[in-house]
């Protein structure tokens, strides 16, 4: 005769308080985590187990009834049951390579059943497909390592892998480390709307910013361009310079059609010169590299800087340069350090030689064999065509050939109203009042003695000729006077 073996049970969701040894008892009401409904149990008398103890029962196995693999939304979960929640079983039904030939980290394991499931929550984030959300109302992701300020953990993304912007990847940010070895940012234009601070340096193109300086990178050329309106013509838009201007260099152009100063005197031909430090100048030593040498002399007194002997001002003992490097060697050695981009001030202690004024070109007809150069100055040199003519005179040449800062060539007429001797006293053999206007041995215009004087005697008499020519005679004719 068959046999029924049956367990102690009940139909509601409460526990057993007290079953025996080996017993087992079971509730047959759908549970919930708060009561004992659905579970199965077996008594125990061993302490510290209380007796009964729980053992599973439908409780656990309706929460394990979902398909593998299969987590969003509790699909396929026991629907009766659902809101105890269920236990994720993971699916092994597909391959699966990480980081497949990355490199830096290099890839993971490749797994031919790796296990997996459709979707994962953690608090405010899932994870899905290949992508990382946070469920909550306009909740932030954040990344945060361990380890105390300025030396913890790094949020690391691999080598040769880009962090990209945008739906359509528009703007991405990749460390080509197989490559240049450089951050490469590529794709659409970036936009700053605050500060950019930036310390060792921004190379842009061909323009180079560092420190205080601008300057065009080493192989992109030698000339750099300010283009206030690259739209318009080159004399298009306005470059305005706040503060002093200080232009270093041989040569200084203007190409505008209109130059105006404010300054009421215009200084030409400085006896002070300013030099950039272009390389770090130890203490204990005589050699500072500049950014040029064009000018420098020995004996030019050089200032500004406290590192240099003598209390900040020392000379030049000698000046030299080679492959591109221009070096002064100061006489004594500096005292401290003195940094790159230091100004030093150069004054000039020997004489040039050269004329001081201004050069203009002008046309004199049509065709460019027609150009001319004219000068009008102070002549440094006696007078080409009249020896006797002094130095550093004020001349006229209005075909000039200027050659290293000297100007020679026929000089000029003068179209003035009047003249008047300037500096000379009455009878200094400059001029004398209502004295006659006449040229001396050396050509130059003087003056005879004041007619009030008077003379007993007479060699020559100034008359004309017919021609009304002023002439010297020594003799009257008989004519009409």
């Amino acid at each position: 005769m068959a046999s029924i073996i049956r367990v102690k049970r009940s139909t509601g969701a409460t526990a057993p308080s007290s079953i025996n040894y080996g017993e087992l008892a079971v509730t047959m009401t759908n549970g919930t985590q708060a009561n004992g409904g659905g579970r199965l149990y077996v008594g125990n008398n061993d302490n510290p187990d209380a007796n009964p103890i729980m053992i599973g029962g439908k409780y656990y196995t309706d929460m394990m009834q979902n398909t593998p693999g299969t987590v969003a939304t509790g699909a396929n979960a026991n629907g009766s049951t659902l809101s105890n929640g269920f236990i994720p079983i993971l699916s092994v039904g597909s391959a699966g390579s990480p980081g497949l030939n990355a490199t830096g980290f290099g890839a993971g394991t490749a797994d031919a059943s790796m296990p997996r499931v459709d979707q994962w929550n953690v608090d405010n984030l899932t994870i899905d497909g290949n992508t990382i959300y946070s469920n909550n109302t306009n909740g932030d992701i954040n990344f945060v390592t361990n380890g105390s300020p300025g030396s913890n953990g790094h949020i690391v993304i691999n080598d040769d892998t880009k962090l990209s912007f945008g739906a359509n990847k528009d703007s991405s940010i990749e460390y080509d480390e197989n490559g240049t070895d450089k951050i490469q940012v590529t794709g659409k234009a970036w936009v700053y709307n605050n500060g950019v601070e930036i310390v060792g340096g921004l190379v842009v193109d061909n323009i180079g910013i560092s420190s205080n300086v601008i300057s065009t990178r080493s192989g992109g050329g030698n000339t750099l361009y300010l283009d206030p309106y690259p739209d318009g013509l080159s004399s298009d838009g306005l470059v305005v310079v706040k503060g002093s201007l200080q232009v270093d260099g041989t040569t200084t152009t203007v190409n505008s059609t209109n130059a105006t100063v404010n300054d009421p005197v215009m200084t030409i031909g400085d006896v002070t010169s300013v030099r950039t430090v272009t390389a770090t100048v130890g203490s204990g030593t005589s050699a500072i590299t500049l950014d040029g040498i064009v000018g420098v002399n020995t004996g030019d007194t050089i200032t500004g800087s406290s590192a240099l002997p003598g209390a900040g001002t020392t000379t030049i003992a000698y000046y030299g340069s080679a492959a591109g490097i221009s070096t002064v060697y100061i006489t004594g050695q500096t005292t401290a350090g003195i940094t790159t981009t230091t100004q030093l001030t150069i004054t000039h202690g020997y004489d040039t030689n050269t004329d001081r004024g201004i050069a203009y070109n002008y046309n004199t007809s049509s065709g460019v064999a027609n150009n001319k150069t004219g000068f009008f100055g102070m002549n440094d040199s006696a007078g080409e065509s009249n020896t006797n003519v002094p130095e550093r005179s004020w001349t006229f040449i209005p075909e000039a050939t200027v050659t290293g800062n000297v100007a020679a060539g026929v000089r000029g007429f003068l179209d003035v109203k009047g003249i008047y001797y300037q500096g000379a006293t009455s009878g200094s053999g400059d001029w004398w009042s209502s004295g006659a206007a006449y040229f001396d041995a050396t050509g130059k215009l003087t003056s005879t003695s004041n007619p009030a004087a008077g003379i007993s005697t007479s060699n020559y008499i100034l008359t004309t000729n017919a021609s009304g020519i002023p002439v010297w005679t020594t003799t009257i004719d008989g004519g009409q006077f």
